[in-house]
C-alpha cells in the first residue's frame, strides 16, 4: 500500500480527535479512518473528506466502475452518474446529511437518504439546514426560472438566487435569501419580496438576522450610493459599507446594530463605526 497521489492527503476532524488519508493498493483506493482500512474503491472525489461539525461522522465521494456514491461512516450510498463537488452537507448537530447527485443529466438533493425532486440544476453552494436540524433549503433551477426549495416546497420563481445568500433565522422558523429580477436585486424575507435595489452586497452573510430572529438587516447600493437596510427600513446613505478585514452587519441585540461605512470629504474619506438603535 502507498500513500500519496490521491486528491487529498490526511484530514483531521474538527475536534482533531479523528484522522483520515487516503492510500493506492493495486490499483484501487482505500480510505483509512481511525487506523482502519474501508472498502475498496475505483477512484475517489477530488474534494477532501466532509466532517461533521462535532467530528463523528465523515463522508466523500468515491467511484465504482462509471457510478459515484457517498461514503458515510464507511455506509455507501445510492450509486448516480456523479456526486457534485462540494455538496456534500451535515447539520449542525450532525444527525442529518445532504448532498447533490446526477442521473441521466438532471440534478437531485439527496436527505437523509431520501431522494428529492429532480431538476435541470441545483445552485452547488446553497444547501443549508437550519440551526436545530429541522428544515432545510436549497436554490434550484428549471428552464429559465430559479427558486428555492424549502422542507421539500418550490418558493416563487426569479432570474437567479445570489448565491451564499440563503440564511436560517436562529430558531430555524425564518428563512432570507437575495434574489435577481430584471437585473434588480432584492431580498426574500419568510417568501415576500423586498424593495429592488441596483444591488445587494456580497457580505458573509448577505442577509443577517438578529439573535432572536426579530430582525433583518442586508446591505444594498442604489446609484453611487450604499446603505442598511433593517426591516424594509433604509438606513442612511454612505459611499461605501466595506467588507473587507472581515467587517459585517454586527447585531448586538434586536436593538442594536453595529457595521462599517466610508464617506467621501472634499480632502479624504473617513471611515466610520456606524451604531444604529432599532426602535
Amino acid at each position: 500500500m502507498t500513500l500519496g497521489g490521491s486528491a487529498w492527503a490526511a484530514v483531521d476532524s474538527p475536534d482533531g480527535r479523528r484522522l483520515a488519508y487516503a492510500a493506492r493498493r493495486r490499483g484501487t483506493w482505500v480510505v483509512v479512518v481511525d487506523g482502519k482500512e474501508g472498502h475498496e474503491h475505483d477512484a475517489l472525489g477530488t474534494n477532501a473528506p466532509t466532517w461533521s461539525p462535532d467530528g463523528q461522522k465523515m463522508a466523500y465521494e468515491a467511484r465504482f466502475g462509471a457510478r459515484w456514491a457517498v461514503i458515510v461512516e464507511g455506509r455507501e450510498g445510492k450509486r448516480y452518474d456523479a456526486i457534485l463537488d462540494g455538496t456534500l452537507t451535515f447539520s449542525h448537530d450532525g444527525r442529518r446529511f445532504a448532498y447533490v447527485a446526477q442521473e441521466a443529466g438532471r440534478s437531485l438533493v439527496v436527505i437523509d437518504g431520501r431522494e428529492e425532486q429532480r431538476y435541470d440544476g441545483i445552485l452547488a453552494g446553497s444547501l443549508i439546514f437550519s440551526l436545530d436540524g429541522q428544515h432545510f433549503a436549497y436554490a434550484a433551477g428549471r428552464g429559465e426560472a430559479r427558486f428555492v426549495v424549502v422542507d421539500g416546497v418550490e418558493q416563487k420563481p426569479h432570474d437567479a438566487i445570489l448565491e451564499g445568500s440563503l440564511t436560517f433565522g436562529a430558531d430555524g422558523r425564518r428563512l432570507a435569501y437575495a434574489a435577481e429580477r430584471g437585473r434588480k436585486r432584492f431580498v426574500v424575507v419568510d417568501g415576500r419580496e423586498g424593495r429592488r435595489y441596483d444591488d445587494v452586497l456580497n457580505f458573509d452573510p448577505v442577509v443577517t438576522f438578529s439573535p432572536d430572529g426579530a430582525r433583518v438587516a442586508y446591505a444594498a447600493r442604489q446609484g453611487a450610493k450604499r446603505f442598511v437596510v433593517v426591516d424594509g427600513q433604509e438606513g442612511r446613505e454612505y459611499d461605501d459599507i466595506p467588507t473587507v478585514g472581515g467587517a459585517r452587519l454586527l447585531f448586538d441585540s434586536s436593538e442594536r446594530l453595529r457595521y462599517l461605512a466610508v464617506r467621501k470629504g472634499a480632502a479624504a474619506a473617513e471611515l466610520l463605526l456606524v451604531e444604529e438603535t432599532i426602535k
